[in-house]
């Protein structure tokens, strides 16, 4: 007879099937994370799982439940700090268009490849639409010992994110919803048409001009009397709002039993965009807006006491909308350009203002069109494990297939629209000049795309303990294949991975890992590569000497070297072929007649192969009086084979273009630590701190660089990335200083004007005096402090991260006053002038394009190190005695803020960055437990 409680756990499981067929989107799988049981901490080290003691590779982890404090609708922004190792950063605060850059221990190639590779249940799939409520948690692997097994994949180091699955107890269900707010960070200042114009005619006297502004002209921008005849509009509070709504709703249903275990969740995420309201006030535009449905189903079944079958589907389907032809940047660069005296918003008469110049922002998000895009991403993996204890005890054997594909489709429809110059003549009339049409709303792109990719696997696993003695052993086989867009030839890849792992005593462990796999973008016999690694670690704490120690409860030292790859090398696909194509124009007689030539393109290269790393790291774990936990470790990476262009180039007579060759070589080492205290967990107050650091600094050893004629030109012997800017020595002070100073050869200079070193001494300033100085925009140090307390029913947690050892660079029309046809911003405030000249700190003002100013040069770096507030949240769960009464098992409500406040170095008008702005987020929300 079926139990009500199966019953339960069959609905659940066809609930599973239904919710993907219904939303005809993807999923997830499983290859990575950091589970607990009541006995040990379990880590997920790539297709496969090992107590965390035994871990003898560098790896890192984080919980899901640590990502789900930040309030945001991509999961890698709610890494940063978190995990140690992994640095976080760029990205933006476009809904839908906010995913950041990744690096693990730094960079360590100067050349295309440098992503880290980003598994989802084992599986590549895009990170930034997985729910963070969907994670259980997620492991960085940093070491070979911990990478080697990824093969030709693992010198960048590797994301595994393991989604939840079911735990055998009773059927709970989840509910989570949550509301805020997004607003902007450090928007743009730029003066209004008073000062403007006032400091316009000061730049048009710098340059020799004459002034264009007069008394009555100034007194009405100042007056403000005639708002259409003299505009004073500040575009970014005309198109953009203080806040745009952000809401999540999840709701999931777990349990199981000895023979099905569940976990069905489905989630929506719906943002909002920072522009004004479009609704009702136009048919041809649509707001930005970006919206998306989570749903995932993991479902493990015992169909026998020695056969189980696991089924792992998920998927989202996102739908994206943009204003005005999907031009973001186009709107946000007309904002940043358009002078406040240019045109009204409206003129009198209602019709939008204009210029033969520049359009209108406001009327360009409300009339020039709609962009639209779906994308569905869906993965899916069935696999079964075969116990074979009846051969040897500890021997299994299973078997997966996966799909993974992610669809996108585009829909754009533009049209063009009427702006009108006004003015009144001599006769007093008001006089509209017309600029441009007013046309039907049309599509001009529709398109759709597709990325597949397919994967069959095989598993032997051997796992056995002889006394105090174990053997752990794992043989892989992988067959896949993917397309990353229609009509592209697929990529295939096959490989064989293995680890074994040998432990006596507890106390001595030795591991061997190894990948061997191949790519077809390399020439026949020349495809498969070997990476092995081999990695020791020694219990301490488990010798004679320090068992039952009160101190010291855990300690373990870890060592590991071998080789990993990274095929991803860049340059184009199947470089040993021979291609040919057109290759310039071949001249006839004296004259300019011509005809197009076809000839071989660059040369193949028939050796080119994958990046190759060699790694070494070492470290310790260790727990102290039960409370402290500590990490600490030291690394050494050393990559060759990087692809890089020839430094023996050939004469353009010769008809011959040599290919990319791999010899560039790059060097990284840095450090990590982490140290987090817990509280006594008999205690009612309880509380807990960590903090993670970690430093890594890379240098190029070979770039294959054409002789320089100065040492300090070349790239190799600096960090990759590294700034080669002229250093900025002042301002010229006057004609004298010009005259007795070298010649700098951008344009002519005036005093006011930057003034730059001579780096060789030759008397002329040029790109041969182009200096290493500053760092790059990624962080050679990062680190994150989380804390956080719990006490009768209140908890509280907030995370810092910060960065030093990074260069920010301030470019941009923000920066570039007048440039362009552009404005002013409050940065030149203190500008140079004849009075202001002992104190400056900015340039003249120049009405005209001033090339010599605005080249890369110290005078625009500045110290890029920060501290950020990345999220904070005070929570309060009821009294047991009052969510019973409710019929619940668990009722929360919270208060979330996310990316809060920086503290920089920097001055408020230098925060600035053109495009969308990053925002902060204040949220409310309430989950409760069924």
């Amino acid at each position: 007879m079926i139990s009500k409680y199966m019953l339960k756990n069959i609905y659940i499981f066809i609930l599973g099937f239904l919710l993907p067929s219904l939303c005809i989107a993807q999923e997830e799988v499983k290859d990575t994370v950091v589970v607990s049981n009541n006995k040990q901490q379990l880590v997920n080290i790539g297709y496969g799982i090992q107590p965390k003691w035994m871990v003898s590779g560098a790896v890192s982890s984080v919980d899901g439940d640590r990502l789900e404090k930040s309030f945001t609708s991509n999961l890698s922004n709610t890494l940063s700090g978190n995990l140690n190792g992994l640095t976080v950063f760029g990205g933006g605060g476009e809904p839908g268009l906010q995913s950041p850059t990744m690096r693990i221990r730094g960079v360590n190639t100067f050349g295309s490849g440098r992503d880290v590779l980003i598994l989802v249940d084992g599986y590549e799939i895009p990170i930034g639409q997985i729910d963070p409520e969907e994670v259980e948690s997620v492991v960085a692997l940093k070491d070979a010992a911990a990478t080697s097994i990824y093969g030709s994949k693992g010198a960048n180091g590797v994301l595994l994110i393991t989604t939840k699955r079911g735990k055998e107890g009773a059927f709970k269900i989840n509910l989570n919803v949550q509301h805020g707010y997004s607003s902007p960070i450090n928007l743009p200042e730029y003066f209004g048409s008073y000062d403007y114009a006032t400091l316009y005619n000061e730049a048009l006297v710098n340059d020799g001009k004459t002034e264009i502004y007069n008394s009555t002209d100034l007194e009405a921008y100042r007056s403000g009397n005639q708002p259409y005849l003299y505009p004073n509009v500040n575009w970014y509070d005309e198109v953009l709002r203080d806040a745009a709504p952000l809401t999540k709703y999840n709701l999931s249903f777990s349990g199981g039993d000895q023979t099905v275990k569940y976990y069905v969740v489905l989630g929506i995420i719906n943002e909002q965009g920072l522009y004004k309201k479009t609704e009702g006030l136009s048919d041809f535009s649509i707001n930005t807006n970006y919206q998306r449905f989570n749903y995932r189903t993991n479902v493990d079944i015992n169909l026998s006491k020695r056969l189980s079958a696991h089924l792992t589907l998920g998927g989202t389907i996102a739908n994206k909308s943009n204003p005005a032809d999907n031009s973001t940047s186009n709107i946000f660069n007309s904002m940043s350009l358009i002078a406040p005296n240019a045109f009204p918003v409206y003129n009198p008469n209602e019709s939008y203002g204009g210029s033969s110049l520049y359009s209108n922002p406001y009327g360009d998000i409300l009339e020039l069109g709609k962009y639209t895009s779906n994308e569905r991403v869906f993965q899916g993996i069935f696999k079964l494990s075969q116990q074979l204890d009846m051969i040897t005890p500890g021997l299994s054997i299973s078997g997966e297939i996966a799909l993974n594909t992610t669809f996108k489709g585009i829909s754009n429809k533009v049209r063009t629209y009427s702006r009108y110059g006004y003015s009144i003549n001599e006769l007093g009339e008001e006089v509209y000049t017309k600029i441009g049409e007013d046309t039907s709303l049309e599509p001009i792109e529709k398109q759709f795309n597709q990325f597949q990719s397919t994967a069959i696997r095989a598993f032997l696993d051997y796992s056995r303990s002889f006394g105090d003695n174990s053997v752990n052993g794992l043989l892989m086989f992988n067959t896949s294949n993917y397309t990353p867009r229609v009509g592209d030839l697929p990529y295939y890849d096959r490989g064989v991975f293995g680890r074994f792992t040998y432990v006596s005593n507890k106390k001595y462990i030795g591991e061997f890992s190894f990948g061997y796999n191949a790519s077809d973008n390399f020439p026949s016999g020349k495809r498969w590569g070997f990476f092995p690694a081999i990695s020791a670690g020694w219990i301490v704490s488990n010798e004679n000497f320090l068992k039952d120690h009160s101190t010291v409860n855990f300690l373990k030292l870890r060592g590991s070297y071998g080789l990993v790859g990274n095929d991803n090398i860049g340059g184009k696909r199947f470089m040993f072929f021979e291609d040919w194509g057109g290759v310039g124009r071949y001249y006839f007689g004296t004259g300019n007649k011509s005809t197009g030539s076809y000839g071989e393109e660059a040369t193949p290269n028939e050796d080119v192969t994958w990046e190759k790393q060699k790694q070494f790291n070492i470290g310790l774990d260790a727990t102290l009086w039960n409370k402290i936990e500590l990490s600490f470790d030291i690394f050494k990476q050393h990559r060759y084979d990087i692809l890089a262009k020839p430094y023996n180039e050939v004469p353009a007579f010769l008809g011959l273009t040599l290919p990319d060759l791999n010899v560039g070589k790059v060097e990284n080492k840095g450090v990590e630590s982490m140290i987090r205290f817990n509280s006594d967990a008999a205690k009612p107050f309880q509380y807990y701190a960590q903090l993670n650091v970690w430093y890594a600094k890379s240098k190029i050893i070979d770039n294959s660089e054409v002789a320089k004629l100065n040492e300090y030109l070349y790239r190799s012997g600096h960090p990759v990335n590294q700034p080669f800017v002229f250093e900025a020595i002042g301002l010229f002070e006057d004609e004298s200083d010009i005259v007795t100073s070298p010649t700098q050869i951008f344009t002519d200079v005036q005093p006011g004007d930057v003034k730059y070193k001579d780096q060789n001494n030759d008397g002329v300033i040029d790109d041969s005096d182009l200096y290493p100085i500053g760092h790059s925009n990624i962080p050679e140090l990062t680190a994150g402090l989380s804390s956080g307390f719990s006490y009768k029913g209140f908890d509280f947690d907030v995370m810092f991260q910060g960065v030093t050892n990074r260069t920010s660079y301030l470019s941009g029309s923000y920066y570039e006053a007048f440039q362009n046809n552009g404005k002013v911003s409050k940065i030149a405030l203190n500008r140079w002038t004849e009075a202001t000249k002992e104190g400056a700190t900015y340039p003249r003002l120049s009405a005209e394009n001033n090339i010599n100013n605005y080249q890369r040069s110290t005078f625009w770096q500045r110290n890029g190190s920060y501290i950020k507030l990345r999220s904070i949240e005070l929570g309060y769960s009821l009294p047991e005695n009052l969510i019973n009464k409710l019929g619940l098992n668990n009722a929360r409500i919270y208060l979330n803020g996310t990316n809060l406040f920086t503290l920089d170095k920097l001055k408020k008008e230098e925060r600035v960055s053109s495009g969308y702005p990053s925002v902060r987020t204040y949220s409310l929300g309430v989950k409760f437990q069924f």
